[in-house]
Order: C-alpha cells, then structure tokens, then sequence
C-alpha cells in the first residue's frame, strides 16, 4: 500500500472579504469543519480562521489531492455558514486559495502560526498576511 506523509498548509479567504464570526460561532464552525474533515477521511493537523478566511493544515494522503480537500472543506464550510445564516449578504469564497508544504520538522511552527490568528491579525490584514507568509511577489486580488 501506498503512503504518503505530506503536509500543506492551506488558506482560503471570503471574497470581498465580508465579515463572519464575530457573533461568538467561530469555535463551533471550526468543531464542525474537524467533524466533517474526519467523515470524509481528511486529516486535519490543525484548523483555525479570523473573520475573513481559513487556515489549515492538511495531510495529503496518496489518493487525495490538495485542489479536492480545499473545494470539500469550503463546500461544507458554506453549507454551514449559510445554514447557520451567519451573512446577510451573499457568501462566497474567493476562487484562489493559497498552499504551501510543510516539512516535518516545521509541523510544530506550522501549527503554533495556525492557531495564533488572532495575535498576528491584531496588526495586519488577510493581504499582507498571505503576501508574507506565501512570499508572494504579486499583489493579492481583492474582489
């Protein structure tokens, strides 16, 4: 059988960058986005968000591919969200979503970033985070 140990760290954002979770959900959406990454047999390092995008790290097993995991997770994000009615106006995520892998090694600094959010946003946006982290040499798009 084939194995794979291959971790990517993943974010995606809201487009327009529309608010969510401030109204005290944002622990409960992240429960229910763990409990769904295990039915569909994702494993999740670690999955956290700020008001206006998601971080995850994933392990990518041989059959799985990054691009199928961010569509099933953002599908079962949105059918919460809107369920749950959390936005009164029309929610969406943006197309792009950005990657990078993680060695093993950095797994324990990849994961104490994820679930550092709140601390690295109280000083900058969505934009520059993903323009750093990612070591983007382009502006990030907003819609």
């Amino acid at each position: 059988m084939t194995q794979t140990k291959i971790w990517v760290h993943a974010v995606w954002g809201i487009r327009g960058r529309h608010t969510l979770f401030s109204n005290g959900s944002r622990q409960e959406f992240l429960d229910h986005l763990q409990a769904a990454a295990v039915k569909r047999n994702i494993e999740l390092g670690v999955i956290n968000c700020w008001i206006d995008h998601i971080h995850c790290l994933v392990r990518l097993r041989s059959e799985q591919s990054l691009e199928t995991i961010v569509k099933e997770l953002r599908s079962e994000a949105s059918q919460w969200i809107k369920s749950k009615e959390l936005t009164v106006k029309r929610f969406s995520w943006d197309k792009e979503y950005y990657a990078a892998s993680v060695s093993e090694g950095n797994l324990p600094g990849a994961k104490n970033y994820i679930l550092s959010q709140e601390r690295l946003h109280a000083n900058r946006t969505y934009k520059d985070e993903v323009a750093a982290y990612f070591s983007l040499d382009f502006p990030v798009k907003n819609h």
